[in-house]
């Protein structure tokens, strides 16, 4: 997970993610290990989410095989170039212009390994029975009974309380543990970040629906490569208001960095430092023609 990590850019489908996620993994362990068992991760995942057949799951694996092998050639490098850049912004000092940047590049990051994904994920889709469509609309129905927010119970400072440990949690992966003081301002700060939960499940509710209605139409790879790709990578209809909102929020975590960074001590320094560069080198180490694109801002 990733100091800019729990954006906007939330996702609404596990499976589109997967490929970033592994490689981010490094915050917590080496990421050689988590990068070269991504192939059985991503099929188990694939096949638990979706209840795929043996042969289902066979006919995939080249598409999979191809695309880990163009995302090790093609996204690495961005990768390794994002993390460089994050490494020397934590060194000089995290600043509007630097933290702007970094927040644009992560988006960019997505949105590359997002178009990747995506084509990966709809010859699964395409691929499923009327049975497996069925269940996957149960398991849709079902995620929203527990994601749904009765308004009238709702106890937001319980949530805000919980949305400052979750990123209390994400930061200490890469810093150690904070002080008092330096969770308060994470508190402070969070507590500012807009309400999107209820706006998020509507807007994700409304789009999984949709997706049920093609596949049980019959469509093909193609549409729905178009439809996932405007819905998770583009954001094509985001109402306006999330929109608003997601560029609140990158306000906040920018405010976040610039604010805390300068308040880490020297074992808290070494430890950001330490995971940074561990990061960035072992995004090199996977590449076989290792290198690092300049990051436009």
């Amino acid at each position: 997970m990733t100091l800019l990590s729990r954006n906007r850019w939330k996702p609404t489908a596990r499976l589109a993610l997967l490929l970033i996620a592994v490689a981010l993994l490094g915050g917590c362990s080496r990421i050689q290990v988590a990068y070269n068992s991504a192939e059985p991760l991503l099929k188990l995942y694939a096949n638990d989410y979706l209840e795929l057949e043996p042969d289902q799951i066979e006919r995939w694996t080249p598409r999979l095989k191809a695309s880990l092998a163009t995302h090790r050639a093609q996204e690495l490098p961005y990768l390794a170039a994002f993390f460089d850049a994050t490494l020397k912004a934590s060194r000089s000092g995290f600043n509007e212009r630097n933290t702007a940047c970094l927040l644009t590049n992560f988006k960019d990051l997505y949105q590359r390994q997002g178009r990747l994904v995506v084509r990966l994920a709809a010859p699964l889709l395409a691929d499923l029975t009327p049975q497996q469509i069925k269940a996957l609309d149960t398991r849709f129905k079902l995620e929203y009974e527990d994601d749904k927010i009765d308004p009238e119970t709702r106890d937001f400072a319980a949530e805000r309380r919980k949305r400052a440990d979750r990123y209390v949690d994400s930061i200490e992966d890469w810093t150690g543990r904070l002080s008092g003081s330096q969770r308060n301002l994470v508190a402070e700060v969070t507590a500012r970040m807009p309400d999107t939960r209820v706006a998020m499940l509507e807007y994700r509710t409304r789009k999984r629906a949709k997706l049920i209605t093609l596949l049980r139409n019959g469509a093909e790879e193609p549409q729905l490569v178009t439809f996932l790709q405007a819905w998770l990578v583009d954001f094509a209809d985001l109402p306006p208001a999330m929109d608003r909102a997601g560029d609140e929020l990158g306000t906040r975590i920018g405010e976040l960095l610039i604010r805390l960074v300068p308040s880490l001590d020297e074992r808290q320094r070494r430890e950001l430092d330490k995971r940074l560069q561990r990061m960035r080198d072992d995004l090199m180490d996977l590449q076989k023609d290792p290198r690092m694109p300049p990051l436009q801002c």
